[in-house]
């Protein structure tokens, strides 16, 4: 029975979130049948796209929520790389923040890991992305402030004007960094301009940054750079850094947690 055309996880949950924002709601039943596979194997499906934000679990079914856009194929895709480096970097990033901090965390997958992880708690939380506004509002002592700005339909992140302008009213205990492309020689790169602009203002706004990256991320260069170095306090990444980068950057003086794979 499993044998589908969307014997693939992230297609086929990438096509429950299309259908759902089709026709609204839909049974359980109604989607194992429509693709195939277990009601289990939908259950598990609606949970993980319930938890990254995208649907709305309802009992017995799913409906997509009236405030949610439909998430393309690029930043869908990119929540299913990497995943097992991706939650234990964030659960370890998590792990850093202590009550009664303001955190902003940055917009990607990386950082929506962290804010899956965070436990509820005292905190203030700044970012510009619209999915983990949606997975942190609501929690148990945590404040969300979602900066305006323009919506990259890429990413769900807010940028341009809007979004810096509110970021330089605020002034963070930490900021949770990601970056598209990391390398020794050019620093932190990503391949769209506004996004580099938002994360620039972020660095401005924190007390310390917390650069979080899988290992992939190394030695990939974007067309723009937004930091060096000597922005970065703290790098989190995975146990497949490359022995090379990894001395480099402690030679450089940075502070490297590993979260491990095992």
């Amino acid at each position: 029975m499993e044998q589908s055309a969307f014997s693939n996880p992230s297609e086929r949950q990438q096509a429950i979130c299309s259908l759902l924002q089709e026709q609204g709601y839909l049974t359980v039943s109604e989607l194992a049948l429509r693709f195939e596979v277990s009601e289990m194997t939908i259950r598990r499906d609606l949970k993980s796209l319930a938890s990254n934000g995208l649907i709305q679990r309802e009992h017995g079914g799913a409906g997509y929520p009236s405030n949610t856009h439909q998430v393309d194929d690029l930043f869908f895709n990119r929540l299913g790389e990497a995943e097992k480096e991706k939650t234990t970097i964030g659960n370890l990033a998590a792990a850093l923040i202590q009550p009664g901090e303001s955190i902003i965390l940055d917009a990607g997958t990386t950082t929506l890991a962290v804010a899956k992880a965070i436990k509820p708690k005292e905190l203030v939380v700044i970012t510009n992305s619209v999915p983990i506004s949606t997975i942190l509002t609501g929690q148990a002592g945590i404040s969300v402030l979602l900066t305006g700005g323009e919506v990259r339909e890429s990413t769900y992140a807010l940028v341009g004007p809007l979004a810096r302008s509110s970021l330089s009213n605020f002034y963070a205990d930490k900021l949770f960094l990601g970056a598209s492309g990391i390398s020794i020689s050019r620093g932190l790169s990503t391949s769209n301009l506004l996004e580099s602009e938002i994360k620039q203002a972020m660095i401005q706004s924190a007390k310390e940054v917390i650069l979080v990256a899988h290992s992939h991320k190394f030695s990939e260069v974007c067309y723009h750079t937004f930091a060096g170095w000597d922005s970065i306090h703290t790098l989190i990444t995975d146990e497949d850094i490359p022995a090379s980068i990894y001395e480099e950057l402690c030679q450089r003086g940075l502070r490297i947690l590993i979260a491990p794979l095992s």
